[in-house]
């Protein structure tokens, strides 16, 4: 099992080259335990020595913090040399040569000094781009940009250089045709938020939900929901199919959209109530995807 010397040394490893974005949060304690195969008090210790150098600042909100202005050089390159030569030590005794450490040394570096890799979050509309991108990035240190789905089908130098596309698996047949050469395209499963599931369940059996959806596999996604948690009724339209609407809406004790919709006015002082479906990461919903030294070739 790791040290806290050794996790110390691997988190400032990873500091240096930009693993943690300057800023942003590090990993919970018992997330890096899990990672690094020891304990979460062991990477508490490294933690804490980590901010009392000065590398980062702990917060009661954010746990410990990357601070955006890392300890001078000269402390990083005496770190590095000290765990390079801890390293060599080890090779020699398990009976390394100098010309096989030195290999080991020029790998590792071409390793770790790869571009850095461009990985972008697709969404279809505002609201639930942002709130998809805050769950992501909670769950990988990677930095995610955010992109709509309208933006990336814009033209072929939106997602130059692009090497892996994250996207709800409701939108992976769009990720896949806009996905550059190569590029890796992760789908994640998105579930119904708990607040959109305790609004369902506690409706009456009588109850006559009214899905309104901007196309006919969005009205089809809505009504599974409904009729998966809650055993009301449950009647769908399209919102451009006007009368359908507005008929459904007065006839519904309940409207059920989601937040890539915006119930028009007239409809929604005619609703009895409305519920927009928000949606939250699953648990291990990344799939267990990592981030490669290289992108990997073929779309996902």
């Amino acid at each position: 099992m790791l040290s806290a010397r050794d996790v110390e040394e691997a988190l400032k490893e990873r500091l240096l080259r930009g693993a943690y974005p300057r800023g942003g949060a590090l990993p919970s304690v018992r997330a890096l335990a899990a990672e690094l195969g020891t304990s979460p008090s062991t990477v508490g210790r490294a933690v804490q020595e980590l901010a009392r150098q000065g590398w980062v600042t702990a917060t009661s909100r954010r746990g410990a913090v990357v601070r955006r202005d890392l300890p001078a050089g000269e402390t990083g390159v005496r770190d590095a040399e000290a765990a390079i030569q801890r390293l060599a030590v080890r090779w020699r005794l398990v009976g390394g040569d100098r010309a096989g450490f030195q290999e080991l040394i020029v790998r590792v570096g071409d390793e770790v000094f790869q571009p850095t890799l461009r990985t972008v979050f697709l969404e279809c509309n505002p609201v639930e781009l942002q709130r998809g991108l805050e769950q992501v990035q909670e769950e990988t240190s990677v930095p995610v940009e955010p992109m709509l789905l309208e933006q990336a089908a814009g033209g072929p130098d939106q997602l130059k250089d692009v090497n892996v596309l994250l996207t709800p698996y409701f939108h992976l047949a769009e990720a896949r045709q806009l996905a550059p050469e190569g590029a890796q395209v992760v789908p994640l499963n998105f579930v119904a938020s708990e607040e959109t599931m305790r609004s369902l369940v506690d409706l009456p059996a009588d109850t006559l939900v009214g899905v309104l959806a901007l196309d006919a596999r969005r009205r089809r996604l809505l009504e599974a929901i409904v009729q998966q948690y809650s055993p009301a009724t449950v009647l769908g339209a399209l919102y451009d199919d006007l009368e359908a609407a507005a008929n459904l809406v007065e006839a519904a004790d309940l409207v059920l959209t989601t937040n890539a919709a915006q119930l028009p006015g007239h409809l929604a002082a005619r609703a009895r109530r409305v519920v927009k479906v928000g949606w939250a990461l699953e648990p291990g919903g990344l799939g267990g995807w990592r981030i490669s030294a290289e992108p990997s070739r073929g779309a996902g």
